[in-house]
């Protein structure tokens, strides 16, 4: 794996922090402030300021979790004036003519659309191929391959942020009407409640589609239900199977279209582990290529993490999902034994370091994997709800 140079990783990191410092103060003008708000056992930053077109009197926007270190130092720098169009220009510029990854036209101007509408900044994610590009500047390396072209962008709203977002005033622009902006051949494609119900995909005349997806909540009667959430009017997210694993503690990147994008990814070890679960999740619904497609974004990621120093995160990332994922077990042991052996082994050997099952220093992890599979090929052993037995979710697996 190329190692980027440290002049690279150092311009990587200065733009993902000048680019979001730009987006925030974009989104909270200098003339309102923030105060802290207590909801839920938490606290939370509001931005306030006047506005006479407000039936209050004042217009409240959801800020971020107080308490998170990003978002704190961008409030504590909030109003500052600054003049970084033409650095960040620079800086994006540089990182292209290196060989890192830029978006299609269509994906970065679609991304930047939902950047200053502050999609992102009311707990968006940035999910999918589009995101796998956002990953080398963060490692220091320069993926391999070219994974990152794709005709879709997928974006994953946390519905607990939405629901927050949605105690303020806080007015938010029709989704369809974001995507318009961009290109007026955008249309609602996917939902089969629409229009009752609102659209959950979008695409446009030549064939780019916007997919909108969340997590499933225990509270949810239908586990295949659209949710329309507060965050994205006019349209409805689709709940997907371990998406509140995926987004589960987010990271700050860039997109390196113009002077850059910014935009919140997943986690990458969790992106990698998912994307090697979600190949099965693809054969079984018959997506044909997308999973081998998987395979190799999540190998290219997996060495990236090793690479960057980051196998305590990976171990922890895996035993999340091994151990708080039961029932999927066998789908997750038939994943990781369709990935090659170096990415199979970056993973046993991260998590034996860390104290992590199910491997062990004295048997091959592909063989850990496999006697798994062979003692309880379908998972029954893990269930424990026999009245779930015959239950399907969205992408046909036992729930």
């Amino acid at each position: 794996m190329n190692l980027l140079i440290p002049t690279l990783k150092i311009a990587f990191s200065d733009l993902v922090d000048g680019v979001h410092e730009k987006a925030f103060n974009e989104r909270f003008p200098a003339k309102g402030s923030f105060h802290k708000l207590a909801r839920g056992g938490r606290e939370y930053w509001y931005h306030v300021m006047r506005d006479a077109n407000s039936p209050t009197g004042r217009r409240t926007t959801y800020g971020g979790i107080v308490g998170d270190p990003e978002t704190d130092a961008l409030v504590q720098r909030h109003g500052r004036a600054n003049a970084q169009h033409k650095m960040l220009k620079g800086i994006a510029s540089m990182l292209r003519r290196a060989g890192l990854p830029s978006p299609e036209p269509i994906e970065g101007m679609v991304a930047q659309a939902f950047q200053r509408s502050g999609v992102f900044q009311s707990g968006a994610i940035l999910v999918g191929s589009v995101a796998y590009q956002a990953y080398g500047g963060i490692l220091g390396v320069k993926l391999g391959g070219d994974l990152h072209r794709t005709q879709d962008l997928d974006i994953a709203q946390n519905r607990e942020i939405s629901l927050h977002v949605g105690h303020t005033s806080q007015r938010l622009e029709d989704f369809q009407e974001i995507l318009k902006s961009v290109d007026p051949t955008f249309e609602p494609k996917l939902n089969p409640q629409y229009p009752k119900a609102g659209p959950t995909r979008y695409e446009n005349a030549s064939k780019f589609r916007v997919d909108l997806v969340t997590e499933h909540k225990n509270s949810d009667r239908d586990r295949k239900a659209p949710i329309e959430l507060p965050t994205h009017p006019g349209a409805a997210m689709q709940p997907l199977d371990l998406m509140e694993y995926l987004i589960k503690n987010p990271i700050r990147s860039a997109l390196l279209y113009e002077e850059g994008v910014a935009v919140m990814i997943p986690d990458p070890a969790r992106y990698a582990l998912h994307k090697a679960a979600l190949s099965q999740m693809r054969g079984l619904s018959g997506e044909a290529g997308k999973d081998s497609k998987d395979r190799l974004q999540a190998t290219e990621v997996l060495k990236g993490v090793e690479q960057a120093g980051r196998t305590s995160e990976l171990a922890e990332a895996w035993s999340e999902l091994w151990e708080e994922k039961a029932k999927r077990r066998p789908l997750i042991a038939r994943g990781f034994l369709s990935l090659p052996d170096s990415a199979i082994d970056i993973i046993a050997r991260s998590a034996l370091r860390y104290g992590e099952g199910p491997f062990k220093t004295s048997e091959d992890p592909k063989e850990t994997l496999r006697r798994f599979l062979a003692k309880d090929p379908r998972g029954e052993t893990m269930k424990t709800n026999s009245s779930s037995k015959n239950k399907r979710d969205n992408n046909g697996l036992e729930v």
